[in-house]
């Protein structure tokens, strides 16, 4: 006897609960992450965490570096999702819009993604099968604020010569300046030398707003 094919309608609901847990899995690893860090990062404390059986953790993600890699892929699209709809509600003339979302790219560097990425940069370091994992979040995120940069300032000023370059430029010193706070610098010698910092990047990126 031939079994029988299971309707599309009584799939849906189990891929909605792989999904579900797939998530809370997701969401469990980044705060385990953050908390004991790569080395003190288990299978079993993720899926205690996510309220989920070991078995299905394992049944998800059965290596321990490709849960870390997914972890990391899943903050990085929420928190890149989180600046682009800063940039498209962001009002204002030019510079104003950029200042915005400078703004609101060192808060994202001074927060949990980039954290999460120090610290498997730092463990990385004679684990091949992790820094395989850091170096393709790595380009991902690149290629992710590279589009932030179309959508903030246009094609035309994007395109001209030098700007890619200017605008690596500005990335590196948001995340110097962020990794101080990170490092726990005090928040107001912090926030000044972010608000110099942004007012030089401004003038970098928009040499041409009539502004000095």
């Amino acid at each position: 006897m031939t079994p029988s094919t299971p309707r599309l309608g009584s799939l849906e609901p189990k891929q909605d609960r792989s999904r579900a847990t797939r998530r809370l899995l997701l969401d469990a690893a980044v705060e385990e992450l953050l908390e004991h860090g790569y080395q003190g990062l288990t299978t079993l404390a993720v899926a205690q965490r996510a309220g989920v059986s070991r078995g299905a953790a394992q049944g998800h993600f059965p290596q321990k570096t490709a849960l870390v890699g997914e972890a990391l892929r899943h903050l990085a699209e929420r928190e890149v999702q989180a600046v682009r709809d800063v940039v498209e509600t962001a009002a204002g003339d030019p510079r104003e819009r950029a200042q915005a979302a400078l703004d609101f790219l060192f808060e994202q560097f001074s927060g949990p993604l980039f954290a999460a990425v120090t610290e498997l940069a730092l463990a990385s370091r004679g684990a091949p099968e992790l820094q395989a994992v850091v170096e393709e979040e790595e380009r991902a995120m690149s290629a992710h604020v590279a589009e932030i940069a179309l959508q903030l300032f246009g094609a035309e000023r994007v395109e001209t010569p030098g700007f890619s370059t200017r605008w690596t430029t500005a990335l590196a010193a948001i995340r110097g300046v962020a990794l101080l706070r990170l490092l726990r610098h005090s928040p107001q010698s912090t926030r000044r030398l972010w608000t110099g910092t942004r007012g030089d990047l401004l003038d970098m990126l928009l040499p041409d707003d009539g502004r000095s």
